[in-house]
């Protein structure tokens, strides 16, 4: 009863309802005969439909997720983790300001790692967005919080895009002697994250290894009739991995 229940509501909330509506013009589209206008409905339609099923959102993170392994922390001496999203004016305690889901997972991965094997954190990322907070600030905030020494948390408060990242990381590194860093970054960011990395870091002959981590699929899990629901998780994780691909090739342009 729970799965019927779970399915007609996928259907009566967004994204499920917005295709339905989609559907239902571009049936009226085609029986008035609306020329190429019902076809451009018809591909959006079912563009928006592959984009909200979990089948659909396999198909455009998979292959970015497992681009790359979790390599042994212990090659490394230092570890990067990237900042992802903040959000500012929110009680933390007696401060303010949070992380994001994304930035979170990846700032507890890296907590985990420096603790297991002894190593310093590099956070980079400031604040993007007016309404957001310095993610390294408020990141090497909860580092402390959660007992890693000052000594082992570098702040790099000023990047704001994955380039800026890149680049002012490898000029902290140039400074402070590192030679081998430690990337963390959620999966389906790694590879445009690697891209840039290995384009500024690799100008100082410093060496790159990879540690994604916050996956949001399991490859392995079977075919069911789920995937071919409408999930607002979906949706979100076919939005990012375009938005991957769009900043990869974006990169690669410039």
């Amino acid at each position: 009863m729970i799965y019927i229940l779970k399915f007609i509501a996928a259907w009566l909330l967004p994204p499920g309802l917005f295709i339905l509506l989609a559907a239902l013009l571009t049936c009226l589209l085609f029986r008035r005969r609306a020329g190429r206008v019902r076809y451009l409905a018809l591909a959006l339609t079912l563009l928006l439909y592959l984009c909200s099923t979990t089948l659909g959102a396999r198909l455009l993170a998979l292959p970015l997720e497992h681009a790359y392994p979790q390599q042994q922390p212990s090659q490394a001496q230092l570890i990067v983790v990237l900042g992802g999203g903040s959000v500012g004016g929110v009680p933390d305690g007696a401060q303010q300001g949070g992380l994001g889901a994304y930035g979170a997972t990846r700032l507890l991965t890296a907590a985990r790692l420096a603790k297991q094997h002894g190593l310093p954190v590099l956070i980079t990322g400031g604040q993007v967005f007016a309404d957001g907070a310095s993610e390294a600030l408020v990141s090497a905030r909860i580092l402390r919080d959660l007992g890693l020494p000052d000594a082992q948390i570098i702040v790099e408060p000023q990047a704001r895009t994955t380039q800026e990242n890149a680049g002012y990381t490898a000029a902290l590194c140039r400074e402070l002697g590192y030679e081998r860093v430690l990337l963390v970054t959620s999966a389906l960011h790694m590879p445009r994250s690697k891209y840039f990395f290995e384009r500024y870091l690799g100008t100082q002959g410093i060496t790159l290894y990879t540690y994604p981590c916050d996956y949001t699929l399991n490859p392995e899990s079977p075919f069911s009739l789920r995937r071919l629901v409408p999930q607002s998780g979906a949706l979100e994780i076919s939005c990012n991995a375009l938005h991957e691909y769009v900043g990869i090739i974006g990169g690669r342009l410039r």
